[in-house]
């Protein structure tokens, strides 16, 4: 299944995972990674923070991110740039797209619907995404760019 990956299938893969792991670039140049929720609507993938957070201070510094799942063995990598949209409660759509898929009731209380403290909304525009599965990476390899 070598070749060209679409971004419909890249944003079904995911679509899927409760978890992200977000990696920013800090101040001195280092890569920081953060755990974080997020939500496709439209094809487009949102997430939310707190802009008091090290990963919110280092997209307004630089907004060149990667974007990945947490599997080792079922991989998917995006790289791209967020946007900030601004506060998650003036995108009514996309809070009530994070209540739906994170509707656990430990995890209200982590959302923007339920803390006004999440003060600030991403949607990532993505440039390219590779993806491949172990146990034969490379013949599973595929990608996406933007460009193509």
């Amino acid at each position: 299944m070598s070749g060209l990956l679409t971004w419909n299938e890249v944003g079904q893969l995911l679509k899927a995972s409760p978890i992200y792991w977000l990696h920013t670039t800090n101040r001195s140049g280092a890569p920081d990674a953060s755990p974080v929720w997020g939500v496709i609507v439209d094809e487009r993938l949102y997430i939310y923070s707190m802009r008091s957070t090290l990963k919110a201070r280092n997209v307004e510094r630089d907004s060149r991110v990667l974007v990945h799942l947490e599997s080792g063995a079922d991989v998917i990598i995006v790289h791209g740039v967020l946007s900030d949209l601004g506060h998650p409660q003036d995108f009514p759509e996309i809070v009530d797209a994070f209540g739906a898929k994170y509707d656990h009731p430990a995890e209200r209380p982590f959302l923007p619907s339920s803390d006004p403290a999440f003060d600030v909304l991403y949607v990532l525009r993505p440039q390219r995404a590779l993806r491949w599965n172990l146990p034969d990476s490379e013949a599973s390899m595929r990608r996406w760019s933007a460009e193509a």
